[in-house]
């Protein structure tokens, strides 16, 4: 599989694939798959994020080019990746799309092939986890988010992109004791929101926490908690503060900015990571693309990442 070179054809002509690379639905010999899951059924606030996919695509194929300066790599040469295409979701149904969601995710882990998932609502993150899970064990999650997403029932449903972090822990996908939040903020329903969460096990840093002991110390904590236990990385775009991305369900003011997550991604190095998704980027709220942007280059920024932890296993 060939990456598609810039200076030989036009960014804005061919198909529109991530970062131009090839469409495929064979995974013989793939390191990667880039797969998108375009359902927001699941949203509390503002929908959009079902066209998150196809906004990532499309900026990808303009932006993004072989070459990582500040790693010294070139993923998308370095690795054989695909897009993979996307989730036949199931529009209203939740649990029906959770089938489909798991089904895709397997195939891709059944020839060892790395899911990189493009959300869609955080809810989709739920079966992605069953899926990685049963073929890794219980995992370690890292999460970058404004929100716990760790809620139980909302509008008298147990499944939707506020509970994703509750069901997982339930169903023994997740080792809470190994797991990390970094970035919450925002309002909460009581004083007990965040209590209620480390009484689980889990360990949180707040957006407070990452600036009074900065990224690199934050990288360091991340480190210390997930060890070398099999990792799964889920990212809400909304961690970011909405003056860098504004395109998404429910912004929070006073999170990170965009160089501050791409460290933070840079800092995932050497952890065992099976398993990754960018969601909750949300199109009809974007000013000139640039969540969409945002999301393209964290998507490269940990390519590059697993381009380097492929060389040293």
């Amino acid at each position: 599989m060939e990456y598609l070179d810039q200076k030989e054809s036009p960014t804005f002509s061919q198909i529109c694939t991530f970062a131009r690379l090839p469409f495929s639905k064979s995974l013989e010999g793939v390191d990667v798959a880039f797969l998108g899951i375009p359902f927001d059924d699941a949203t509390t606030f503002r929908p959009g994020a079902r066209f998150g996919p196809r906004a990532v695509r499309e900026v990808s194929c303009q932006i993004i080019k072989p070459f990582n300066h500040a790693l010294n790599v070139s993923p998308l040469k370095d690795l054989n990746i695909i897009d993979y295409g996307d989730v036949n979701v199931v529009p209203g149904y939740i649990e029906d799309t959770y089938k489909k969601i798991e089904k895709e995710v397997s195939k891709i882990l059944k020839t060892n092939t790395f899911p990189l998932c493009c959300g869609g609502d955080h809810s989709v993150t739920l079966p992605i986890l069953r899926a990685v899970s049963k073929k890794y064990g219980k995992l370690s999650l890292i999460q970058f988010d404004s929100h716990t997403d760790c809620g139980d029932v909302y509008f008298g449903k147990k499944y939707n992109h506020g509970t994703h972090v509750k069901r997982a822990y339930e169903e023994g996908l997740i080792d809470p004791e190994s797991s990390i939040y970094v970035g919450i903020r925002g309002g909460m329903y009581s004083e007990r929101d965040i209590k209620n969460v480390e009484d689980l096990g889990f360990e949180i840093l707040t957006i407070d926490d990452v600036y009074d002991i900065g990224i690199n110390k934050t990288i360091e904590k991340i480190r210390k908690r997930v060890k070398k236990a099999k990792t799964y990385v889920t990212l809400d775009i909304d961690v970011c503060d909405p003056a860098f991305a504004p395109g998404t369900g429910t912004p929070e003011v006073g999170g990170l900015q965009s160089r501050e997550i791409i460290r933070l991604i840079r800092g995932l190095i050497s952890i065992d990571i099976v398993g990754f998704d960018v969601v909750e980027v949300s199109p009809p709220y974007d000013v000139s693309s640039i969540t969409s942007i945002l999301a393209s280059w964290i998507f490269f920024e940990f390519l590059s990442v697993i381009d380097i932890n492929y060389r040293n296993i």
